[in-house]
């Protein structure tokens, strides 16, 4: 055998043993592929995991109001609409109803939170006879 057919022999056995690498993935790679994609499903568990904490928990000033430990308290809550609603809010000693719409927030009434049960008697009307 010559050196030019040994040469051809060997490099032959190169390029199979190549293609057949190229073909099969090794375990290494296989494993690679598997941690990335663990990875990225751990990444986006996070994110969907602090998206509902940020909309359900009490975060924030209106959380604290809420819960009634501060100085304001929403006694009670009426939804009117998708995004519409009213709010009863007990501030220093006041309740005060509020609408909240994304127009914006407005003070509909407010009244002393002590004097609400006392209520003033309606007047009496009295139709006098004829003569």
């Amino acid at each position: 055998m010559t050196a030019a057919a040994k040469w051809a022999a060997a490099a032959a056995i190169a390029a199979a043993s190549s293609a057949s690498a190229a073909a099969e993935p090794s375990v290494g790679a296989v494993a690679d592929v598997s941690a990335v994609l663990a990875s990225l499903a751990a990444v986006v568990g996070v994110i969907l995991a602090a998206a509902y904490a940020a909309r359900r928990l009490p975060f924030g000033f209106a959380g604290l109001a809420g819960r009634g430990n501060g100085q304001l308290k929403v006694v009670a809550q009426l939804p009117l609409g998708p995004r519409e609603r009213l709010l009863l809010v007990e501030a220093r000693g006041s309740e005060l109803l509020i609408a909240v719409s994304p127009a914006g927030v407005f003070n509909v009434a407010s009244a002393d939170a002590h004097g609400l049960g006392r209520r003033e008697p309606a007047p009496e009307f009295r139709l006098e006879e004829p003569r």
